[in-house]
């Protein structure tokens, strides 16, 4: 199954990616309510890019109670019908991805709308196995 993969050494910081992901899931230009986390600062050896994406581990659809979040064709889907904001998800993700919310949870569904985004081709969907 293919997943969202990040490039650090392609990365240049620029947030375009969590910026495209807020915008295309929550209609509001917010890095902190993108489902995927890039942070960068310049150090004495220059700029440094730390990152994380979903890898499709399933951890927190193992995790849900009450099935919100299931995996479909190799990508995730969320209910927010099902959802009872319980967070479980949220504390078992293993790269901090998924965004609890007042009302809910952000889960990345593998839209690549961050990777189409993405100047640099940091970001791109790749063969995973677990």
């Amino acid at each position: 199954m293919k997943a969202l993969t990040f490039h650090p050494e392609k990365c240049t910081g620029c947030n375009l990616c969590r910026l495209a992901c807020s915008g295309q899931n929550e209609g509001l230009f917010s890095p902190r309510l993108a489902r995927l986390k890039i942070s960068s600062c310049y150090t004495g050896d220059g700029l440094e890019v730390k990152g994380h994406t979903c890898n499709l581990d399933l951890a927190c659809v193992r995790a849900c109670p009450t099935g919100a979040i299931q995996e479909k064709n190799g990508r995730l889907a969320y209910d927010r019908e099902l959802c009872t904001d319980c967070g479980l998800c949220v504390s078992v993700c293993p790269n901090g991805v998924i965004v609890q919310k007042k009302e809910g949870v952000g889960v990345c569904v593998q839209c690549r709308t961050c990777a189409n985004w993405c100047p640099t081709g940091a970001l791109t969907f790749e063969e995973v196995s677990h």
